[in-house]
């Protein structure tokens, strides 16, 4: 990490980032992110050591460079570096489990008639109100409904 090596010099340190995202998350003092944490408290014992922003993609030379060093790092299979970018990887995940999720939801054997009406499985809110989920799910205060639940 650039400040641990930045550390043992006793003179103004600037690190400079494009990520402007994780500079907020290192500035914000409630981050619960385990690395931004670890950060605040170096910055706190190295009060030297100073990060900066810089804009992305706009010609700076060292800023380039990294940016090379760090797609080199990721093709060559660097375990400290992941493939894809986490992003990506909750998109895939989220994936999977609605797919999951929906194969479950059609080779079910109970809430058929639910099925039919909705046949699609989704993490999104769909809006119906307490009376149009009573009557597509059959569950509510009908005598079917009450009688089969008293026997």
């Amino acid at each position: 990490m650039a400040i641990e090596a930045a550390s043992s010099l006793h003179r103004p340190i600037k690190i400079w980032t494009d990520s402007l995202s994780s500079l907020m998350a290192i500035l914000n003092p409630n981050s619960y992110h385990s690395m931004a944490r670890e950060i605040q408290t170096l910055l706190l014992s190295y009060k030297h050591i100073h990060l900066r922003w810089l804009k992305a993609h706009v010609g700076y030379l060292g800023n380039e460079c990294a940016d090379q060093l760090a797609k080199e790092a990721i093709t060559k299979g660097d375990p400290f570096f992941l493939n894809k970018p986490l992003s990506y990887l909750k998109s895939e995940i989220r994936s999977a489990a609605l797919s999951i999720w929906q194969d479950n939801w059609d080779n079910g054997e109970t809430d058929r008639s639910t099925h039919n009406m909705v046949p699609m499985v989704s993490n999104k809110p769909v809006g119906w109100n307490r009376e149009e989920l009573m009557s597509i799910t059959g569950h509510g205060p009908f005598p079917s409904y009450l009688q089969s639940s008293n026997t």
